[in-house]
């Protein structure tokens, strides 16, 4: 375990894990994930290609906007603040909000708090 996973860091490599063992529970299959990303990420890049500078300025100003929000709901929630908890209070899935929340990590305005969950455990 690194010292990271000690003091209760942020574990790409469980959220992997975890992840993987959610869709073969759900019977998703992972070449198809794997092959659905790829798809969104040439759709996100061709879209990049054609978006104005202006609308993405305005997509960055709102992402901000969207970014302060969950800094101000973390704040109010404390410890209590959990991924699914955020996504509902903010309107958005629970993976936008696990990426919004794990770049503010990145940036180091947020601590993450890695633990399993009732149907990692056992």
């Amino acid at each position: 375990m690194s010292d990271q996973e000690k003091a209760g860091g942020f574990n790409p490599t469980a959220m992997m894990q975890k992840m993987m063992g959610q869709m073969k529970d759900e019977g998703m299959n992972p070449m198809q994930m794997c092959k659905m990303m790829t798809s969104s990420v040439a759709q996100a890049a061709e879209m990049a290609t054609w978006a104005t500078p202006e609308l993405r300025g305005l997509f960055d100003d709102w992402a901000a906007e969207v970014r302060e929000e969950l800094l101000t709901q973390l704040g109010e929630l404390g410890e209590d603040g959990t991924l699914e908890v955020l996504a509902e209070r903010m309107s958005l899935g629970v993976e936008s909000v696990a990426f919004l929340v794990t770049g503010l990590a990145r940036e180091g305005k947020v601590s993450l708090k890695v633990a399993p969950t009732s149907a990692g455990k056992g």
